[in-house]
């Protein structure tokens, strides 16, 4: 859904791109098809001042939007296959890990599905520290900061939680709230996103 990635990005994206699609037509066979899905969307994403950056930062740019886009894909899959459309994830670990059609169905949380969020959560967290940058100084490049720790965010939550996977609006505690935009503000601030 390209208003959440939208939402999760420190940068703006072109509205028009708002509306346009963001699933493929059948569910990706393995990590490496749907990274190359999302490699071909990237452009649409990118911050307006891509072009100035090293190469070495346009590729952690590029990390970075990978990542929010799995995040997006993962956040949209039991919704999209509520709705009979391609899911977002590669299918070899859904089928590995004995995650079936029940766990949808069923919003089923065992040990199966708990593996596979491990492990997709994991993968995320291994783009984005690829991602992060290094030896910056504090500030520098905040909105950059604050989608890495967004993303961070939601792999936490769901990390401990995983039904929250099944759920399209997570309702949280104003408590919850209030210590996430600190957890937030105290890493841009301090450069340890």
């Amino acid at each position: 859904m390209i208003p959440r990635v939208a939402s999760l990005l420190g940068w703006p994206v072109d509205a028009r791109q708002l509306n346009a699609p963001l699933a493929p037509a059948s569910t990706p066979e393995n990590m490496g098809e749907l990274v190359t899905f999302y490699r071909e969307r990237l452009a649409a994403f990118r911050p307006p001042w891509f072009e100035r950056l090293s190469p070495t930062d346009q590729s952690r740019v590029d990390g970075l939007l990978t990542a929010v886009l799995l995040v997006d894909g993962w956040l949209d899959a039991a919704a999209d296959r509520q709705a009979e459309h391609a899911v977002r994830l590669p299918a070899d670990e859904l089928a590995q890990l004995g995650v079936t059609d029940a766990h949808w169905n069923d919003q089923r949380v065992d040990f199966a599905f708990r593996r596979f969020n491990e492990r997709f959560a994991g993968r995320i967290r291994g783009i984005l520290q690829g991602a992060a940058p290094l030896g910056r100084p504090w500030l520098a490049g905040w909105r950059y900061r604050l989608t890495i720790v967004r993303v961070e965010q939601i792999l936490r939550e769901r990390q401990v939680d995983p039904s929250l996977w099944f759920q399209t609006e997570t309702a949280r505690s104003p408590v919850a709230w209030a210590t996430a935009a600190i957890r937030i503000t105290w890493r841009v601030v301090a450069g340890r996103g």
